[in-house]
């Protein structure tokens, strides 16, 4: 079993998650810290404490990037750009490339996937060294500086969100309110180098699972989600106790039948006769106009059981209870003439009830019904019969053409109205949570084995059109914030986009006078 007995197992790719490290850069959802940092040294003269005091401000230099280790580890590469300030008035302005420690996690609340910094340790340093040190002092100030970074990236940086909605908390058709939200509770993590990290959850109060016997089942896309058997059993009764889907429903209509050739051979025979006992002087010619059927029915669904088999195939069994009413008509018209024909004497029309059925709390047992699972439009996972094989005993004594055409009508209606199995709310939300970033999905598949349903699909975002907060004009070589008038004038094939200001001005462009006056060299 792919997902260890959890109810539901969410694995990604490292690509994934940088790709959304990426946007969130450029969103600007790592933002620039500010602080000062005391040295632990023990007994400081007071006319010394202030040299014990490292003032600091870390930005990023660029994205981070997430990597699953060969050990089986998570790592976050970040490249810091930072400003000391030491023994009272000295600044250093230096970059540092620092590791991180991760731990994977599941945000119960947000259904994100995220890492939580667990540990930093410095890599490299690059100190602007404006002051001429010496070598050793030099070594030593690192050191210092090393010890305020790893304390701003320990007490600071502690959760980063790498993921867009894995899966919603909303069934459909269910009253408002979170008590109708679909509870989850986080069960384990487990990393898969060299390039994967998974996390499983749990729904609904169940606790079990072993982490030891989850396994990597992304085959090479992006992200992969695993839904137990079991878990899609408690979402299904989770959702038929509080679904507002009606349950019970009326159904009525009128069909018109076309009358079987029995019916028009007695009417050519009543013509026949009637001439033949008149000696042609009476012609009587009784058409039959119509047959129609006015039935209606209220339907009472249970809770169907199901049961996943080897091939995508689902058994389903349930029951529906059955009011049905009938009222079979006929519609004819009767035409008498005199004098073989000569004569037109009377032309009537007439309705005819030929039958008044009904029959209360009949109980319909679906036994044996297929179904396979399926991926909705919407990306729910659901129940769609293929084979469905009912029999309705109406005790009725009527001419056997309309009450098959009765029972066809049931059926049909009973399999039109029956409430949907929804196995799993939508996977995969289409934006990410405040911002205009899209998401879209291409190359889902859907695996089904005995016990569980295994989901896999590659994702792409919008691109930096849509959220890099620079846009650059290759024809006049300035750069504007996004939300500036002039960049809004832009032709499109003029536009490029940066994450970072810092990015356009290393690529030779201009601010722009009016949105940032800092940077407009003339």
């Amino acid at each position: 079993m792919n997902t260890g007995g959890y109810d539901v197992v969410v694995e990604l790719h490292e690509d994934l998650l940088n790709t959304f490290l990426k946007v969130a850069y450029c969103l600007g959802k790592f933002p620039v810290f500010e602080g000062v940092y005391t040295l632990p040294v023990p007994d400081v003269p007071p006319d010394l404490e202030e040299f014990m005091e490292i003032g600091y401000r870390v930005s990023l230099a660029k994205e981070p990037s997430f990597e699953v280790t060969d050990a089986g580890e998570l790592q976050i590469t970040v490249r810091g750009e930072t400003i000391f300030t030491v023994l009272g008035a000295i600044t250093f302005d230096l970059e540092a490339q620092f590791r991180i420690a991760a731990i994977p996690a599941f945000d119960q609340a947000t259904r994100q996937f995220r890492v939580e910094c667990a540990m930093a340790a410095v890599e490299d340093v690059e100190l602007d060294n404006q002051y001429h040190l010496p070598a050793p002092v030099l070594e030593k100030l690192n050191q210092i500086l090393a010890i305020g970074m790893e304390a701003f990236l320990t007490g600071e940086v502690t959760t980063i969100e790498l993921s867009p909605v894995i899966f919603s908390a909303d069934l459909p058709f269910m009253p408002a309110g979170e008590a109708y939200k679909l509870p989850i509770s986080l069960g384990a993590t487990r990393v898969f180098p060299p390039s994967v990290t998974s996390g499983a959850v749990n729904l609904l109060g169940y606790t079990g699972g072993s982490a030891a016997s989850v396994t990597d089942f992304t085959k090479g896309n992006h992200i992969a989600i695993g839904v137990n058997e079991a878990a899609m059993h408690r979402v299904y009764d989770f959702w038929w106790a509080h679904t507002t889907h009606p349950k019970t429903v009326t159904v009525m209509g009128s069909y018109d039948y076309d009358p079987p050739d029995f019916v028009d051979f007695i009417d050519s025979l009543l013509d026949w006769g009637t001439a033949v006992l008149t000696l042609g002087l009476v012609d009587t010619d009784v058409d039959l106009d119509r047959i129609w059927i006015d039935a209606g029915a209220a339907i009472g669904f249970s809770k169907f059981t199901f049961d996943l088999l080897p091939g995508n195939t689902v058994r389903l069994s349930g029951s529906v209870t059955l009011d049905i009413w009938a009222e079979v008509y006929m519609q004819i018209t009767t035409t008498t003439e005199l004098f073989w024909g000569l004569w037109e004497v009377d032309q009537t029309t007439s309705t005819v009830k030929l039958f008044d059925l009904e029959a209360n709390g009949i109980t319909v047992v679906i036994d044996n019904a297929e179904g396979v699972v399926t991926l909705d439009p919407s990306r729910r996972l659901m129940v769609d019969l293929t084979a469905l094989d009912i029999d309705i005993p109406l005790p009725w004594d009527v001419p056997e053409f309309i009450l098959d055409y009765i029972v066809d009508w049931a059926v049909n209606s009973i399999v039109s109205e029956m409430p949907p199995i929804v196995l799993f709310p939508a996977m995969i939300e289409q934006t990410l949570p405040g911002t205009s970033v899209s998401v879209s999905v291409a190359g889902e598949t859907l695996e089904i084995n005995e016990t569980e349903a295994l989901v896999s699909l590659n994702i792409s975002t919008s691109g930096a059109d849509t959220y890099a907060p620079y846009i650059a004009n290759e024809n006049t070589g300035e750069v504007h914030v996004r939300e500036c008038e002039w960049a809004h004038r832009i032709a499109l094939r003029n536009r490029v986009y940066y994450c970072t200001l810092e990015d356009a001005i290393a690529d030779g462009y201009n601010g722009c006078a009016f949105c940032l006056p800092r940077y407009d060299t003339g």
